[in-house]
């Protein structure tokens, strides 16, 4: 029976939570979970399908699954995640490689498919709920599913419809994760501000982290994925007078025409949005607010872009995304007809991030000579890296240390150089005052 297990995970960090869960109950059965690929009898590969880059990418990598599993005898591939949750049956008659095909979820179907006992395993210690996303720093899921239906989005047709994690739970998850070493929790979900109006018929995302923020070891909460929509200004300011919410805010506009926005199914206006920002700006000062944004959409005119520049010029994200639509079936965006060509597309993706490159430059060069706090990620060879309160794993830019300092250590930092994506500093000895 194999027991060496390595997982490959796309996507984004909901997904790292579902391979964290299977890989917990897999370890409950006695299996080894991690290591070098070349050790494994098992590899399980957890797909993206948001895009259709992800998509690209998901494929490319299970045919690569394939060429590993042919090149020794008695290998095997299992495949889960969104992609698979929607076009499972097609990439099984695709590739007949992979020894088994599942969505997202699916655990005892596939302990059974691993050799594993379900109804053991799944009484196993596991929430399925958090995962590590680097030293120091832990993802916790407060909720899944999305009943937004933004027209270019196919995120509930995969993971179903919105609904949120009890108070209780996510709190004693939190209460675990500090006790194992963990310093940030960043809160996740398809759309995490309207946390709480299932469950409990109100917002209760500032309750939550009021909760986690009186957990002993806790230094930072970060909360991704903030819908406009569902953000009104007294959520902001109920969210900025929580000490240990860093200061940052991620709110993806997609867009700032108010025809577009009409067209995605936004539910906003450019106006709403800029005073959202706005509040939370002078709710907390030195906040970080980092954005993303889709160019090429069905019917973006050349003036429906300008207006988009214009605002990111005017509101001037610290962080900011740009991405080319890409069409989903089984979505109202879909059934628009063709999107902008992408030549044209791609212009308006070069000309935005060339913009925001200048602007992330002119913020990071207003750090110079400033102590910041940085959770410190990896160290080598006498160098340092790790993140600000304005950076979020993988996503966001990091800092370059000199000197070599324990990951997962909160330390504070002076800034000595600034370049677009990335800050130059040195450790300050010492320095205890390092929290905002």
């Amino acid at each position: 029976m194999p027991r060496r297990v390595a997982f490959h995970t796309l996507g984004c960090p909901k997904n790292a939570v579902d391979s964290e869960t299977l890989a917990t109950l897999l370890r409950g059965a006695g299996y080894e979970c991690g290591g070098p690929l070349h050790r494994a009898d098992v590899l399980v590969v957890n797909t993206c399908g948001f895009l259709d880059d992800a998509k690209i990418e998901s494929v490319e990598t299970l045919l690569g699954a394939a060429q590993w599993k042919r090149a020794k005898r008695g290998r095997r591939v299992f495949v889960m995640g969104c992609l698979t949750q929607r076009d499972g049956r097609e990439i099984a008659s695709e590739i007949p490689e992979l020894d088994g095909v599942f969505g997202i979820g699916e655990w005892t179907r596939m302990l059974l498919a691993l050799g594993a006992d379900p109804v053991a395993e799944c009484g196993a210690s596991v929430t399925g709920l958090s995962a590590l996303a680097n030293p120091g720093s832990a993802y916790l899921r407060i909720s899944d599913g999305c009943s937004h239906e933004c027209a270019f989005c196919s995120i509930p047709q995969m993971r179903g419809l919105y609904r949120s994690e009890p108070l209780a739970i996510l709190v004693g998850e939190a209460e675990r994760l500090a006790a194992g070493g963990v310093k940030e929790i960043i809160l996740i979900g398809q759309e995490t501000t309207s946390y709480g109006a299932d469950l409990y018929r109100r917002r209760a995302l500032p309750e939550l982290c009021r909760r986690i923020g009186e957990i002993e070891g806790i230094a930072w909460i970060r909360i991704l994925y903030a819908h406009p929509p569902s953000v009104s200004i007294r959520l902001l300011r109920d969210l900025a007078e929580i000490p240990k919410l860093v200061p940052y805010l991620d709110y993806p506009i997609e867009h700032a025409s108010d025809k577009i926005l009409k067209a995605m199914n936004r539910r906003t206006t450019a106006a709403r949005m800029k005073s959202a920002i706005s509040a939370f700006r002078a709710a907390r000062p030195g906040v970080c607010v980092r954005s993303t944004a889709l160019v090429g959409f069905p019917g973006e005119t050349d003036e429906d872009f300008e207006t988009l520049y214009r605002f990111a010029e005017d509101v001037r994200f610290e962080r900011l995304g740009v991405f080319v639509y890409s069409p989903q079936e089984a979505t109202a965006g879909f059934a628009l007809g063709d999107p902008v060509e992408e030549g044209i597309a791609l212009d308006r993706l070069d000309r935005l991030m060339t913009l925001q490159k200048r602007i992330c430059r002119e913020h990071h060069q207003a750090l110079v000579g400033r102590t910041l706090p940085v959770l410190v990620e990896r160290a080598s060879r006498g160098i340092s890296w790790g993140r600000t309160t304005w950076d979020a794993p993988e996503i966001d830019g990091r800092v370059r240390l000199t000197g070599e300092a324990h990951p997962g250590a909160l330390i504070a930092a002076r800034i000595e150089r600034a370049h677009a994506y990335q800050l130059d500093a040195i450790p300050v000895p010492g320095r205890s005052d390092i929290g905002e």
